[in-house]
């Protein structure tokens, strides 16, 4: 009789067991999740050209050969952001003779009608666009010292690119009497980080005006 009792005790006891083990599975464990909120504010490239001594209201008329007329174009960095800046000077030219310092005459040719001296700070981008349709050639200009794009801050205007143009020095029954010639400037801003594919940043003149022109192409 004592073995069948100790023999049942020991069946008891191992399914005790057991069932503790069954219950392990519904046990609570510590635990912990976090999350992480990134806010990230948009920033903003935004320019506006100006030009400070020219009278938009009363444009010079009737100018005369060798003419000197105040023309300053500046960019101001109206946005948020740093940018690099660039200006395209679009000069009418016309197929005539001019006159030197001595009055001597030369032979017909293309030649711009508008001249200027290009201040410190400003560097011309490749070689002017002759269009032969619109008669005039474009310059472009990146503000820019030693082969590197100079940065504008926010609210910073940059250097002028020239402080006065000059009428060419045209002699009489070029057909350019009671003409309208136009100097047409157009200023270009530029976001100055992740320029390209972005592994490395542009910062040379002519890399960052490729992406430019790429973008209003």
């Amino acid at each position: 009789m004592e073995r069948k009792f100790e023999s049942k005790t020991k069946l008891a006891v191992a399914a005790a067991i057991i069932a503790v083990m069954g219950i392990g599975g519904a046990f609570a464990y510590f635990t912990d999740t976090d999350q992480a909120v990134n806010s990230f504010t948009v920033g903003k490239v935004q320019i506006e050209l100006q030009e400070p001594s020219w009278n938009a209201d009363n444009p010079p008329k009737n100018i005369t050969p060798n003419q000197v007329i105040e023309k300053d174009p500046q960019i101001k960095n109206t946005g948020k952001n740093n940018a690099f800046m660039f200006v395209e000077v679009q000069v009418p030219y016309g197929n005539i003779s001019t006159a030197d310092a001595e009055g001597h005459i030369g032979s017909k040719a293309d030649t711009e009608l508008f001249t200027y001296t290009l201040n410190r700070g400003w560097v011309e981008v490749g070689t002017p666009v002759k269009n032969s349709d619109s008669n005039t050639f474009t310059h472009v200009y990146a503000y820019s010292e030693n082969n590197k794009m100079t940065e504008v801050l926010p609210n910073t205007v940059t250097g002028t690119v020239f402080d006065e143009v000059k009428f060419v020095n045209a002699v009489n029954d070029e057909g350019l009497e009671e003409t309208t010639q136009n100097i047409n400037v157009t200023a270009y801003g530029i976001q100055v980080t992740d320029i390209g594919d972005g592994t490395t940043n542009k910062t040379s003149p002519a890399d960052v005006w490729a992406v430019i022109k790429n973008q209003f192409a």
